[in-house]
């Protein structure tokens, strides 16, 4: 599939690599494919870019690089919409803000986006635990990216789920 974004230009991907959100992410329900894009393999920071609006996309982080007991409890009506059989084929990405204070880095861990990463499909969901915040403040980057290979599901999902951006993006 070919496309083209506002980031990284022109992309060609493999369709099957193509992440298909049941329910869209909250305030962009119309956009339903994604991909999973990655800059550097040593940064815990990728990108979920729109395949169907090239000028959409998030900084995402795995939310166990941040959080590393963050449990959340998944509904069972999500878990049988997105055909979850197993913990371990599941990923949960936070959604990142950035602000001009490059130290002022939060990540909602409120409202993940749950993916099942064998089937390719994916739900934003709002978890009813408010001892989850919105703006969870990421404070030291320099142990996420340390510790980014030791995280749980990192290692699992990387090659099966990640691609990599084309250079000079």
């Amino acid at each position: 599939m070919e496309f083209s974004t506002t980031r990284f230009g022109k992309m060609v991907i493999d369709e099957s690599r193509i992440i298909t959100m049941r329910g869209g992410l909250l305030g962009f329900d119309h956009l339903k494919q994604y991909v999973l894009l990655t800059q550097n393999k040593m940064t815990p920071f990728w990108w979920f870019q729109s395949t169907d609006d090239g000028r959409t996309a998030f900084v995402v982080i795995n939310s166990f690089a941040i959080s590393p007991d963050y449990e959340p409890i998944i509904p069972d009506n999500d878990v049988r919409l997105l055909e979850i059989s197993h913990p371990d084929d599941v990923l949960l990405l936070s959604v990142v803000t950035i602000s001009s204070n490059p130290i002022s880095i939060t990540a909602n861990l409120r409202a993940p986006i749950v993916i099942n990463v064998k089937r390719r499909l994916g739900r934003q969901i709002v978890l009813q635990d408010q001892d989850y915040p919105i703006q969870y403040i990421v404070t030291s980057i320099e142990k996420i990216v340390g510790s980014v290979e030791k995280t749980k599901g990192l290692e699992r999902h990387d090659a099966s789920i990640l691609i990599s951006a084309p250079a000079g993006s």
